[in-house]
């Protein structure tokens, strides 16, 4: 079964989670945990999940910042099989990964995912300016 966990510092990880789920729908396997919000610290909380994830399940963990806290506990567990861990996490990603089914779930897939999800980061200033200064029509974007 595949399994998806975002954890991120503070309350990042359970907005991400509520608009995946606003989008496509409550989703069983995806799950978050927010780090640093209560007294109980974020190791103990990736461990208690981790602990319920079968050795047969695929679990892909998204995290908020490469090097940061989170991600380095997380990186704890890449010595598991059939873990991947993702940083930098955007929705377009999120979504994507949630859509695949089991049998796409793979490290080269995930690899196209992330490639992918990059295109996703735009600066808008430089999209329009490039749609006005090409557009010959009355259409606004």
């Amino acid at each position: 079964m595949k399994k998806i966990l975002v954890a991120t510092h503070e309350k990042f990880a359970e907005g991400i989670v509520s608009t995946a789920n606003l989008i496509l729908g409550k989703q069983e396997n995806l799950s978050f945990i927010n780090a640093y919000t209560d007294e109980i610290p974020f190791n103990e909380k990736l461990e208690a999940f981790i602990s319920t994830v079968d050795e047969k399940d695929t679990l892909i963990v998204f995290t908020d910042i490469f090097g940061g806290s989170v991600n380095q506990t997380a990186l704890g567990y890449l010595n598991r099989k059939n873990v991947y861990l993702i940083s930098g996490i955007n929705l377009p990603l999120l979504l994507e990964v949630v859509m695949l089914s089991e049998e796409q779930v793979n490290e080269a897939k995930l690899k196209e995912v992330v490639h992918a999800s990059k295109e996703q980061i735009i600066f808008a200033n430089n999209e329009i300016n490039k749609n006005n200064e090409s557009s010959d029509d009355d259409f606004d974007l």
